[in-house]
This record gives C-alpha cells, sequence and structure tokens, in this order.
C-alpha cells in the first residue's frame, strides 16, 4: 500500500511539473506532446487508485435501493461535467469522470447514462446535492451503442465506448480536432528572384493570419520607407494591394 501510495505522489508531482510547462509553452506541437504526456499519467494514476481501492476494500456491496431523496435533494443545483481522462485500445475508448466524492455509494437509479451512435449523455443525481450531467455529441469517430457501457466507482466513473471501426482516435471530440497547418508558398524559380519574392509575400499575406499580415506589412512599410529616404533603389510605386 505504501509503495502504491509513493506511486501516486510521483506521478502527481510530474502532473504539476507539465502544467506548469503547458502555461510556459508557445509552439503548438510542444503543448500537444505535453497534453498528450498529461493524459498518459492521469490513465497511471487512475489504475493506481484502482488497485489502492482493491487492496483495501476487496468487497464492496452496493447499498440496497431504499434511500429517499426528500431532504438531500430538495436543494440540489446541476452542475456540467467538463474535465476528464481518457484512454483508448483497438476497440474501446475508456473516460475517466474523477473527482465525485462518494458516487459509489449512490443507488444504483441515481447514476444512469445512455449511448449513442455519436454521443453520449451521463447523468448523476443528488451527489451532495448536486446534480452532475455530462452530454456530448460529435464524437470524433462511430460508436457501437449497444456494445458501450459504464462503471461506478468508489470516486469516478469510467465510461466505455465501443468503437464501430479499430482505429486510433486523435481526440474524443470533432471540436478538439486539430486543424492541419497550412503549407507555405514557394517561390516560382523560373520569374526573376524579385518579381518571385514579391509575389511569395503576397500569398503569404493572402493566406496568412492576423499576426502574419501584421508582420509582412510592417516590414512592407518599413522598406518603403527605406526607398522614399534614398535607402533603396527602384523608387517605383508597385506594391502589393491591400496594404
Amino acid at each position: 500500500m505504501a509503495n502504491i501510495e509513493q506511486q501516486m505522489q510521483d506521478i502527481n508531482s510530474d502532473i504539476s511539473e507539465i502544467k506548469q510547462l503547458l502555461g510556459q509553452a508557445t509552439r503548438s506541437r510542444v503543448k500537444q506532446c505535453l497534453e498528450i504526456q498529461q493524459r498518459r499519467f492521469e490513465t497511471e494514476l487512475i489504475a493506481l487508485k484502482e488497485k489502492q481501492e482493491q487492496a483495501s476494500a476487496p468487497s464492496t456491496e452496493k447499498k440496497p435501493a431504499t434511500t429517499t431523496l426528500s431532504s438531500s435533494t430538495a436543494r440540489s443545483y446541476t452542475k456540467e461535467i467538463t474535465l476528464y481522462a481518457w484512454d483508448q485500445s483497438d476497440k474501446s475508448v475508456k473516460i475517466y469522470v474523477q473527482n465525485l466524492d462518494g458516487v459509489g455509494d449512490l443507488p444504483a437509479e441515481q447514476v444512469r447514462c445512455s449511448f449513442e451512435e455519436r454521443g453520449f449523455q451521463l447523468e448523476i443525481n443528488g451527489l451532495k446535492n448536486i446534480n452532475y450531467v455530462f452530454k456530448r455529441g460529435r464524437l470524433l469517430n462511430a460508436i457501437k451503442p449497444d456494445q458501450s457501457s459504464y462503471k461506478v466507482k468508489k470516486d469516478m466513473i469510467v465510461l466505455l465506448l465501443a468503437k464501430a471501426e479499430s482505429k486510433t482516435w486523435e481526440c474524443i471530440f470533432q471540436d478538439e480536432k486539430k486543424a492541419p497547418e497550412k503549407s507555405l508558398p514557394k517561390m516560382d524559380d523560373t520569374k526573376d528572384p524579385g518579381d518571385s519574392l514579391m509575389q511569395l509575400m503576397k500569398n503569404m499575406y493572402e493566406t496568412g493570419d492576423d499576426e502574419m499580415k501584421r508582420t509582412i506589412a510592417k516590414a512592407w512599410t518599413e522598406s518603403r520607407e527605406k526607398m522614399n529616404t534614398g535607402g533603396g533603389g527602384g523608387g517605383d510605386d508597385s506594391g502589393m494591394p491591400g496594404f
């Protein structure tokens, strides 16, 4: 037991350090790598928690569904679940909904989950006067609703989504999928270098984001100012439209 607790402390320290690095990272690929590693640590932490529960409580029976909900849920409110960890295999995707202390003691009818081909809805009623809802659609890929399931543990719920196809998911939901990075236009070697560079900058300006447009516009303005003060040759009025 002590060994498991030490491992959990080490993983929690690793997760905390990754969160600090995420706050300092600026490159999208670096952030993505750190986020993936964070999810791996969180998944490993969940597995250790499960081992700890099995070692400390070998026989945990569900309480009979005789509890009344009159006073405990009279002043309850609804809270949407937004934080989760996940993992996957060839056949399924696991979603871990954590920090639900006491959920394993609730009567069975107070926790329910339904599945659709592209979504699911988890409802937890009356957990310390809070009704939790985790409803999401637009899964990245289709699942098999009739083969999907959920499991209630001491302080978490695990959703098991059965994949319709055995392929790797890069994320859970479609709106989390990263857009492909735009490739930069290439210079035309058959044209005059000056004309090719001008066309390249024009294409970058037209296809770039706001930051790219500001950078190119600033560089273009500084170049024209140097030409007007005798710092460059040419002195014609040609330029990129829109500046």
